[in-house]
């Protein structure tokens, strides 16, 4: 395993001593689990942007979607234990003439 050094401030240092102490872990091993915490969070918020970028992409050219009033009445009504029908996702373009 690679040695890696983080130079930390002495308030910092401190801080770190402190919240290992009462987790009962060393400093290293809270560094260890803080860095992994940060890395998985990173990974997943690019996975998020790099999703939500594609789905953007699939709307512009002409892929379908909801309008946000009318699916959150259907979805209610389906709560309601109603049986309604789905709406029909349309294109972008009928949705933005309709706001204007």
């Amino acid at each position: 395993m690679a040695n890696l050094s983080v130079k930390l401030d002495d308030a910092t240092r401190l801080r770190l001593q402190e919240a290992a102490a009462t987790q009962g872990q060393t400093p290293h091993a809270l560094m260890v689990k803080a860095i992994e915490y940060e890395l998985d969070r990173v990974e997943a918020e690019s996975a998020f942007v790099s999703q939500a970028l594609q789905a953007r992409t699939r709307v512009i050219e002409g892929g379908g979607v909801l309008d946000g009033a009318v699916f959150a009445d259907y979805l209610k009504a389906r709560v309601r234990g109603q049986t309604p029908e789905r709406p029909d996702a349309k294109p972008l373009e009928a949705h933005l003439s309709n706001a204007a």
